[in-house]
C-alpha cells in the first residue's frame, strides 16, 4: 500500500518565515556596521524571504514539493510543482513534533539535500499524524539497527 501525503500552501509557515526574516533584518540594523552593508544584507534577507515563501509556504516555485509518497518498502519519493517525481531517502536529521515536522531528504544519485516543512495547516490532519508516526518508527528502527551493528 502506498501512502500519499499531499502538501498545500501554508499561512502559518508564511507568517513564521516573515517573522523570522523581519527579526533578522531588524537585528541587523542594530549592528555597528556601515549603512551600505546593512542595506545589502537587508536586501539579501528580503530575497531569501521571497524565495522561501515561493518554495515552502506558497508552493509556487516549479521545484516546490507538493506531495510525499511512501511505498510499502519504505522508499520515499516526492512530487514537485512541475510534475517531476523524485526518489529519495529520509535522513535521520529530520525533525518530528506535533506542530512542525521538517523532513530532510537525500535525492537518489545526487549529493544535495532537500527539505519539506510540514505544519498543521498544509497537510491533512490524518495524513500528518500517520506520516509523523511513520517517521518516528523509521528513526527508532534505524537507531535499533545501528545499535545492533555496533559491537
Amino acid at each position: 500500500m502506498v501512502q500519499r501525503v499531499p502538501i498545500s500552501p501554508s499561512i502559518r509557515l508564511a507568517i513564521a518565515l516573515c517573522g523570522v526574516h523581519s527579526g533578522a533584518a531588524a537585528l541587523l540594523w542594530l549592528v555597528p556596521i556601515p549603512t551600505l552593508a546593512k542595506a545589502v544584507l537587508t536586501t539579501a534577507i528580503a530575497l531569501s524571504l521571497v524565495y522561501l515563501l515561493a518554495r515552502d509556504a506558497a508552493l509556487h516555485a516549479p521545484h516546490a514539493i507538493v506531495e510525499l509518497e511512501i511505498e510499502e518498502s519504505g522508499r520515499v519519493s516526492f512530487l514537485t510543482r512541475n510534475g517531476r517525481r523524485v526518489r529519495c531517502e529520509v535522513l535521520p536529521s529530520s525533525y518530528v513534533s506535533p506542530n512542525l515536522t521538517i523532513v530532510n531528504l537525500r535525492v537518489d544519485g545526487r549529493a544535495g539535500k532537500r527539505r519539506v516543512v510540514l505544519v498543521q495547516d498544509n497537510v491533512d490532519p490524518r495524513d500528518f499524524r500517520r506520516f509523523r508516526v511513520w517517521l518516528r518508527w523509521k528513526a527508532e528502527a534505524s537507531q535499533d539497527l545501528g545499535a545492533l551493528a555496533d559491537p
